[in-house]
């Protein structure tokens, strides 16, 4: 005889819990997400096992200076085993540019450089600039570039690894250096040159990148009367503590410098001699690299490409900027002026080396649509990277600094927007996380 309904029915409100107990009893447990320090560790040694660079370090530092992330793979040279270390070395190509622009301002905000004044009223040997014309001949400058020109790129000056024709023969033929090579050249000489190549188009008329930032540096030497690298050690460097910012290696100093690697015709990575000629695919053309010009007495202070710094010393000066000019307590800018120099200036040229989504500022580019970017970084992040394969990303929006460094030439660039695209995901898919 089967029990009343009643029965039935207190017994199964008994076994139903039960079971469900037993079901999660015997379920596997959700997994912690991964840490941040997990996931960039992982996304930094992909860059090295893809073969894309021998070495990489990265550092993500929020604007009070917490750290958020720092890590490093790969070998500072072929045939250790020796990842970077906090103290390494690098060799920051154009991220010297962004230093050299904040020189030029404080001059600005002394009252002894107006953004509007000609270039000729510094450098008597650009008073008198020719255009390169499309089917060959040149026509007189409309007007000389300005010190604005000069910061946002619209000289109208060029790169010889950009191969503008008509343009990069002249750069050949004269010698004009990059700033990357020739270690016995002095900056008055390589001026000298410059100024007697044709311009790729007239001054303000199209975004152009190029030899511009040596120029600023000139133009500091000029008005200050101080060599850009004494300048910059004096009146930035120095009151940032930025104690390996420099122009010069010293030799005490020259075992810590990670080595230069560039691809070689197969795509292996190889050191690079000194000189080395390395192809720059984005224009088809070749640029001269000595990785040795760092230790060199001679060369001159490149405003566009000559210094070094470690990752950290790199991202003081870029929390600096995000802090509106201040840094414990040490006023470099004005924080008028940080914002002048960091939101769009070109008027919406086409920034080629950069994309769509972003237009150039004074010293680097400015972030102004992240979704035709296709990137997770805020609306306003600025920065800039170095043909060495260096990179530094500054978001007012995030409050974070992003530097990544590598010295692998061409393939260095690549490889530090896919870490930086990494930092942003861990900072929308694992902000609880812990940093480890």
């Amino acid at each position: 005889m089967s029990p009343p309904f009643s029965i039935r029915r207190r017994a199964a409100a008994v076994l139903l819990p039960l079971a469900a107990l037993a079901l999660f009893a015997c379920a596997t447990p959700e997994p912690p997400p991964p840490s941040r320090q997990a996931v960039l560790d992982a996304a930094l040694q992909r860059q090295v096992d893809s073969g894309k660079v021998g070495a990489i370090s990265a550092l993500v530092v929020a604007a009070d200076g917490t750290v958020l992330y720092s890590g490093s793979a790969g070998s500072t040279a072929p045939g250790n085993q020796t990842p970077p270390a906090p103290d390494s070395l690098f060799r920051l190509a154009s991220m010297t540019k962004p230093v050299t622009s904040v020189a030029i301002m404080q001059l600005v905000e002394q009252g002894r450089i107006g953004l509007d004044d000609p270039v000729g009223r510094f450098l008597p040997e650009f008073r008198n600039l020719r255009v390169i014309q499309p089917g060959g001949g040149t026509v007189p400058a409309e007007r000389q570039p300005t010190v604005r020109d000069l910061l946002r790129h619209t000289s109208g000056l060029s790169y010889t690894f950009l191969n503008k024709p008509g343009v990069v023969e002249a750069y050949r033929r004269l010698g004009v250096d990059d700033g990357l090579a020739a270690p016995q050249r002095t900056l008055r000489d390589n001026m000298r040159r410059l100024a007697q190549a044709p311009l790729v188009m007239q001054p303000g008329s199209a975004w152009h990148y190029s030899l511009a930032t040596d120029v600023l540096g000139a133009i500091v030497t000029r008005v200050s009367g101080d060599p850009l690298d004494a300048y910059i050690a004096n009146r930035i460097a120095g009151p940032l503590g930025l104690r390996s910012f420099a122009f010069r290696v010293p030799g005490a100093a020259r075992s810590r410098m990670v080595t230069a690697l560039y691809p070689d015709p197969a795509g292996t990575l190889r050191p690079m001699a000194s000189p080395q000629v390395v192809p720059y695919p984005f224009s088809g053309g070749n640029w001269t690299a000595d990785p040795n010009r760092a230790f060199s007495d001679g060369a001159y202070p490149s405003g566009g490409a000559g210094a070094t710094a470690t990752i950290g010393d790199y991202a003081r000066f870029a929390r600096m900027l995000l802090n509106g000019g201040t840094l414990d307590g040490v006023q470099i800018l004005k924080p008028e002026t940080v914002a002048e120099m960091t939101r769009p200036q070109t008027g919406g040229f086409p920034i080629d080396l950069r994309g769509a989504g972003y237009d150039f500022g004074y010293g680097f580019s400015v972030l102004t649509d992240p979704a035709v970017a296709k990137t997770r970084q805020g609306m306003g992040t600025y920065g800039w990277g170095g043909i060495y394969g260096t990179g530094f990303f500054a978001d007012p929006a995030n409050r974070i600094v992003t530097v990544v460094m590598t010295q692998t030439g061409v393939n260095g660039g690549p490889a530090a927007n896919e870490v930086r695209e990494a930092v942003y995901g861990t900072l929308t898919a694992a902000t609880a996380a812990p940093t480890n």
